[in-house]
Formats: C-alpha cells, sequence, structure tokens
C-alpha cells in the first residue's frame, strides 16, 4: 500500500512539473526528451492517424471534432487486460459497476445513468454489437484480446455520423489485420491464462498476408466458476441461508420436510423425493446453494483481397447471477445467455484520384435469454426465458476531396429489423411473456397459463415446481414479432483556412415505428500554435426506445409502446496542449436530455455538466535508462440533475429538479508505466470515486443512504523476452471493502429481515480481497 501511495504520488508532482523528474541531460535519440516539437505532436498523433471513429474520416486527435481516448494493444498488455470488461472500468468519464451477474459491467458514460450500458455505440471495426432487443453492450471476458490492435473512444453524442444510439459516445474495437504484415507473413499469438477461483482462458489470434489475399483470426474461451459469496461484501440480501430457506422457496428448492409424507427434502429436491438427482440440477449444481459460474466464447475472421474483404463475428456469454439480485427472490444459480453472430461483406473502391466509395453489408442475428428461479409473494417458479432478433444493414458512403482545403463526406443506410417483442417463457405468471406450449390455457390464449407458479408453501412430492419447456426462434409466433424499417442519409463537410478545421454534418434518419429525427453537428478547430488546439464543438443525437422499452414488459418490468425518443443535446469545448514531455487535455460540457427513458416511462429532462481532465506523460526513466516511464492522470467532476424523481411513497413520477443519482461528482483515475529492465515492466492502477446519491427508483436514497466513496489499485507484473512473455495481474491489490450502486431499478431495499419482493439489489456488493491471474503469452 505504501508503495502504490508513492508511486501515486510520484505520478502527481512528474505530471504537473516534468522538469524534476527529467534529466535534459540523458536525453538520447530515440526519447521523447530528444524530440522536437513536431515529432513529438507525431509521436502523440501516430495511433490516430487511421482512426475513423470520430467522423468516419482518418484523422488526428487534434483534427477531430470531438474528445478521443485510445488504448492501444501496447497498453493492453502491459495493463495485463485480459477483458474488455477490465479495460472499460479504467476508461476516464464512466461510471462502472461490477455487477458480476448477467451483464458483468454496467457503464454510464459522462453521467447518463441507464439500466445497463445502453447509451453507449459499441462498435467492432466500425459494425454495431449492441444487442438488438435491448441495446446493451456487452462487456465481458468474450472478445478475442490479443486480436486488437486499439480501442478508441469517442465522447460525446456523434447521431450526425452514426445515427441512432450513438447517443453519450462510441466505443470502436479495431482489430489486427493480415495487410499489415510484410508479403507472404504468418504471425500466430497464443495466450494461456488461469487464475483465482478456477478462471481459465485460451486466447489465439492467427493473421498473415500473403500474394493479394490478407486475413485475420482470433478466438477465445473463458470459463471460471467466480468468487464464493463469502468473498464478496456483505449485504443482507446476500446471505446465502436465504436461498435455501423452505419459507421462502418451499420444500422443492429450500431444505425442509415433504408436506405430504413428513421426509426429509434436501436443499434442491425439485421433485421433492428426497434425493438431487441430475435432472434437478442447474449447471450440474443443485439450486439452494451459491454459484455462479461463467462460460464466455467469442471468434471473429476476416479475409481480404484488394477492394473486397468479407467476414464473420461470433461470441456467448453465459453467466450466472452473482451478487445482482436478492437472494429472497431468486436464485443465482442459472445462467443468463448473451449471444450475437454477424456475416459481413465490405466493398471499398476509388473511381477517381478525388473520389472514393465505400459499400457494406451486414446480417447479424442475437439472443437473450436463460433459466430463472423466482420467488415473489411466496410464490415459486422455475422458468426458461428467450428472446431472438435479427437484421441486415446496407451502408453507402462516398468521400470527395475537393481541393486540399475542403473535402466532403455523405452515406445512406437501410437496416431492416426482424424484432421478438416480449419473451418466450413458460412456467411463469399467467399474462407474462408467450409460451405455446402452455397457451392453450392461458387468459390470453398467447401466454403461459400460470401453471407453473406455485405457493411455496403447496410444494410436496405430490404437488412439485415443474420443469419448464424449451423452446427456440422457430416457436416465435407471427404476433409477437414486429418488423422494423430504418433509413438514414447523412452530409459533412470539412474546411480547412490556415489555422481554422471547420467541420459541419446533418444526418437525417426514419424509423418506421417511431418516425424522423435530424442530428446535427458543427465543430470548428483552432490549431493556435504548433503545440496547442482549441475546439469547439456542437453535437446532437438520439436514443431509439429499445425493443424491450416498448414490448417487453411482464410482472416486474413495465413497458411502453408510446415511448418516445430521446434526444441529446451537448455543446463543449476542449484545449489541447502537447509540451516536450506531457499532454494536457481539458474538456468542458453542456448537456441537455429530453424524454428520458426509466421504469417504462418518458420522464422528462436531464442536464448534465461537467469537466473532464486528462494527462498524458512520460520521462526519461533513472532505473533503465532506454525506455520512459509513462503515465496517464484522469479527472473527472460531473454534476448530473433529472427533472423527475420517482417517490416510494406513491409508487409515480414526480417532477423535482434535482441528482440524477448513481454516479460519482468526482473521479480519478491515475496509470504508471514502469520499465524495470529491457525485459522487466511494473504496471499501476488506480481510482478513486467519490460517494454517489443513489438513484430515486432506489428505496435507499429517501433514506439518505449513498453509496460510499471508495478506491481501488491493480497491478500488473511482466517478463518479456524474444517472442514470449509472463505476466502476474493482481486486481485490487489492497482488498478494497467497498458496495455499489445497484442496477435497474436497484429495488430490494435493505429491509432484511423480511422480504419486499424488490429483484435487484439496492446496493451491489464486490470481491474484497486480492483477485489475481497468471498470463503466458507467444508469438509464432
Amino acid at each position: 500500500m505504501a508503495l502504490t501511495r508513492i508511486a501515486l504520488a510520484y505520478l502527481l508532482v512528474c505530471l504537473w512539473l516534468p522538469a524534476l523528474c527529467v534529466n535534459a541531460n540523458e536525453a538520447t535519440e530515440g526519447t521523447l526528451a530528444g524530440m522536437s516539437l513536431e515529432e513529438l505532436l507525431k509521436q502523440r498523433a501516430a495511433l490516430h492517424n487511421q482512426s475513423q471513429t470520430a467522423s468516419q474520416l482518418s484523422e488526428t486527435v487534434r483534427d477531430a471534432p470531438g474528445s478521443l481516448v485510445v488504448v492501444s494493444a501496447q497498453e493492453i498488455a502491459r495493463r495485463g487486460y485480459q477483458s474488455l470488461e477490465a479495460l472499460v472500468a479504467d476508461l476516464p468519464g464512466f461510471d462502472t459497476v461490477v455487477t458480476n451477474g448477467t451483464l458483468q459491467v454496467v457503464s454510464y458514460q459522462r453521467g447518463y445513468r441507464t439500466p445497463w450500458t445502453q447509451r453507449t455505440l459499441l462498435l467492432v471495426n466500425g459494425r454495431v454489437d449492441n444487442h438488438l432487443w435491448n441495446h446493451a453492450a456487452q462487456f465481458s471476458r468474450q472478445y478475442p484480446m490479443n486480436l486488437i490492435e486499439r480501442v478508441e473512444v469517442l465522447y460525446g453524442p456523434s447521431g450526425a455520423v452514426y445515427g441512432p444510439n450513438a447517443f453519450l459516445g462510441v466505443i470502436n474495437i479495431i482489430t489486427r489485420k493480415g495487410e499489415a504484415l510484410a508479403p507472404d507473413t504468418n504471425r500466430l499469438t497464443a495466450s494461456l491464462q488461469a487464475g483465482s477461483y478456477q478462471s481459465r482462458a485460451l486466447d489465439l489470434t492467427w493473421v498473415g498476408n500473403h500474394n493479394t489475399v490478407n486475413f485475420s483470426l482470433g478466438a477465445r474461451l473463458f470459463s471460471s466458476d467466480e468468487a464464493p459469496i463469502e468473498h464478496y461484501s456483505e449485504w443482507g440480501y446476500t446471505d446465502e441461508a436465504l436461498l435455501a430457506n423452505p419459507d421462502i422457496w418451499g420444500a422443492g428448492i429450500g431444505q425442509g420436510q415433504d408436506p405430504a409424507t413428513g421426509n426429509p427434502s434436501p436443499v434442491g429436491d425439485i421433485n421433492v423425493d428426497g434425493s438431487v438427482s441430475a435432472s434437478e440440477r442447474v449447471r450440474g449444481k443443485a439450486l439452494g446453494r451459491y454459484q455462479d459460474p461463467s462460460e464466455n466464447q467469442g471468434l471473429y475472421a476476416e479475409i481480404a483481397s484488394g477492394p473486397w474483404a468479407v467476414g464473420a463475428s461470433y461470441w456467448h456469454t453465459d453467466e450466472g447471477y452473482g451478487p445482482y439480485y436478492s437472494f429472497a427472490d431468486t436464485q443465482p444459480n442459472g445462467g443468463w445467455i448473451h449471444e450475437s453472430r454477424q456475416l459481413f461483406g465490405r466493398y471499398a473502391s476509388n473511381w477517381s484520384e478525388n473520389l472514393s466509395g465505400r459499400t457494406d453489408l451486414v446480417y447479424r442475428d442475437n439472443r437473450v435469454g436463460g433459466s430463472w428461479v423466482e420467488s415473489f409473494e411466496d410464490l415459486v417458479s422455475i422458468s426458461e426465458w428467450n428472446n431472438f432478433n435479427r437484421a441486415w444493414r446496407l451502408e453507402q458512403s462516398v468521400n470527395y476531396v475537393a481541393s486540399q482545403r475542403l473535402s466532403f463526406s455523405a452515406g445512406l443506410k437501410y437496416e431492416r429489423k426482424d424484432l421478438a417483442k416480449v419473451y418466450m417463457v413458460c412456467n411463469y405468471f399467467d399474462g407474462a411473456g408467450v409460451c405455446p406450449a402452455q397457451a392453450a390455457n392461458s387468459s390470453n390464449g398467447q401466454s403461459s397459463d400460470g401453471s407453473g407458479v406455485l405457493p411455496a408453501d403447496s410444494i410436496s412430492s405430490t404437488n412439485p415446481s415443474p420443469l419448464p419447456p424449451t423452446l427456440s426462434a422457430r416457436d416465435i409466433p407471427a404476433f409477437n414479432r414486429i418488423t422494423t424499417d430504418d433509413t438514414g442519409v447523412f452530409g459533412q463537410a470539412l474546411y480547412q483556412l490556415g489555422q481554422w478545421r471547420i467541420s459541419a454534418g446533418l444526418r437525417w434518419d426514419n424509423n418506421s415505428e417511431y418516425g424522423a429525427e435530424f442530428s446535427p453537428r458543427l465543430a470548428a478547430i483552432y490549431h493556435y500554435r504548433a503545440d496547442t488546439t482549441f475546439k469547439l464543438i456542437y453535437g446532437e443525437a438520439f436514443q431509439e426506445p429499445s425493443p424491450k422499452d416498448l414490448f417487453g414488459g411482464f410482472n416486474g418490468r413495465a413497458a411502453n409502446e408510446d415511448l418516445k425518443p430521446e434526444k441529446a443535446r451537448n455543446l463543449e469545448a476542449i484545449a489541447i496542449y502537447q509540451g516536450d514531455t506531457i499532454l494536457h487535455e481539458a474538456s468542458v460540457f453542456l448537456a441537455q436530455y429530453e424524454n428520458a427513458i426509466a421504469g417504462g416511462e418518458n420522464v422528462g429532462q436531464r442536464r448534465i455538466t461537467g469537466l473532464e481532465y486528462r494527462a498524458d506523460a512520460r520521462w526519461d526513466n533513472p532505473i533503465y535508462q532506454h525506455a520512459a516511464i509513462t503515465a496517464k492522470l484522469y479527472y473527472s467532476i460531473t454534476r448530473a440533475e433529472a427533472e423527475y424523481q420517482y417517490r416510494q411513497s406513491t409508487q409515480d413520477w414526480q417532477r423535482d429538479w434535482s441528482a440524477q443519482g448513481d454516479i460519482a461528482p468526482h473521479k480519478i483515475n491515475a496509470i504508471v508505466n514502469l520499465p524495470i529492465t529491457a525485459h522487466i515492466n511494473v504496471n499501476l492502477r488506480g481510482q478513486w470515486r467519490s460517494a454517489r446519491e443513489l438513484f430515486s427508483e432506489n428505496p435507499l436514497r429517501e433514506q439518505d443512504i449513498k453509496a460510499k466513496a471508495y478506491s481501488q489499485f491493480d497491478a500488473s507484473l511482466s517478463y518479456s523476452r524474444a517472442n514470449w512473455s509472463v505476466g502476474l495481474n493482481v486486481n485490487n491489490l489492497t482488498g478494497a471493502n467497498y458496495l455499489q450502486p445497484g442496477v435497474e431499478s436497484a429495488s430490494s431495499g435493505n429491509q432484511f429481515n423480511q422480504d419486499n419482493d424488490g429483484f435487484q439489489n439496492s446496493l451491489l456488493p464486490q470481491v474484497n480481497r486480492p483477485v489475481y491471474s497468471l498470463n503466458i503469452k507467444v508469438d509464432l
């Protein structure tokens, strides 16, 4: 702990007074201290030269109409990131909640709280990877990390370029390409990872460049038992004893007696016959006991030749519920699945020296669902949920360079989505979901008939809980589907006049369900000097109501087919200064949001103001003379207010401008990379979050309970030689013990001596001890 504090203090001194940490007399050619100012600017911009995230045009960070953070493959390796989850947790300007549940993490970019990560657009090589039905980005352990060349993060609404759902910003994963290799060259990278809680991963990447054909292939397999519940911070509704309580779960899951015979019934004895058979086990283990296994896979393949490229991607996450829900309401032992498949093709053409274009065709389908074991008002059910969606998308873009000063780009998009409305679910409450297997006896002839829901005290060997039937995409009836059409047209112009760069864009999108939206963006960029740039940017975006919010209501979750799209308007000023050894960037923004969606309703406006400061420094290494020490410091101030607050007493939304909740007003991230020798590297990372007022749907807010401030430190030690490396990673180095704000409605409260039938935990316990992992990587 003392060493970590010393390292962070050294970082702060060097960021603000770099002269104290750099010996100019020891500067050598090839280090930053020995570069000219122009060379420094090129060095800073090198990773961004091919970035198209801000405008879908190649431009440096100085020219981009927005604020960009780029995490390179080298930084990913040095920091020991073995998943996208870990990378997102260190991003500045994000409030990230580690749920260890159905969505491994939930992140709120720039202070906008949502049920899940639904307002940030997740792209892989420019293709959308948010879920079709709930719009959520799944930041978990499924993406092949060795395949990632860099991750580009854009801050601020970007509807003028991307259309729907680029509401708060964009995260674009750029993968390695075979064309970057020398001709007739292959490169195979393999990683094996093992760590705490039986966590294991295999990560393979193969890229090649042969004649006129290049290819890239990445695959990942991950599994983990995850932390036992006793390794989490204490929270009353995550007491494992609740899972076996027969008063809550009856004799079929809880440990008790068979009411019909008086014979003992062990934990998880669903049919109450005195033993637990293989058919009664969920993921190999009996209900009534805490378990939280994860099984994730990912695959990405792309082959290109000349202007053509085709490829496919697939990922699948099967996550336990962890401490996401109250143990008095659901069993965490089941698995919840997110799944994505994509097939894509691209044709890029240069029609003339000044005119080029690109055509993209993408097909994708998604699945979300899994097993669910619930106790609600002393009624118990065991059900299986599924939802299947698909879409295909055509995009055409054109770029025209009129002169050295003036260029234009335009694009057209058409997308057709075939969406399921509500979950396919049997053995659940009558009127909830769609169940062809039980619809004949249901009240509306479409849904489950409710026969799978039993009073806990009625469960016995003569009246056991039934197991649900499994339904597939083929079982979705026509009345549970909706087809939507999205059309979008955009245009933008870039004009360079001396030290000024003006960027203007406008996009029109039309959806067959909710109508048309316009999204403008205007940016004025002034290069005051070679080392100083100022930007003033105005941008708008809109967020579609997800099919989940429109149609996916059931007992316990609201939906509303009359929801309006959310609207964002953002004004931002950015200043960038590149000194000899340090880059400073500061952003100040004022964002206005309309028609915010919460609890199945449009609940008025939100106002968010913020300041984001970023420092990126490097200086001569007093320990190892030929590699620089690098450091990053991020500091954010966020004030998030909402027009409407949820009142627990009246169970509705009432107008009251006050804190939105769940957003830390102050956030600090610090990252120090210290090469010890030519082969040994140490990376230290720390984050601090101030205390957070809770979201108004959370019952704890009316008790004036907050999520307390916390700090956490992570470390990575790596040894590399030639074409192989070994890395040791430690997360939560000091065993920080804290709780995060609950997600969704966070409605369970804290009356632990009773079950108030609020499902999501109001505060989420976190693993409160160090978590270790070892990574062995080989390049062939």
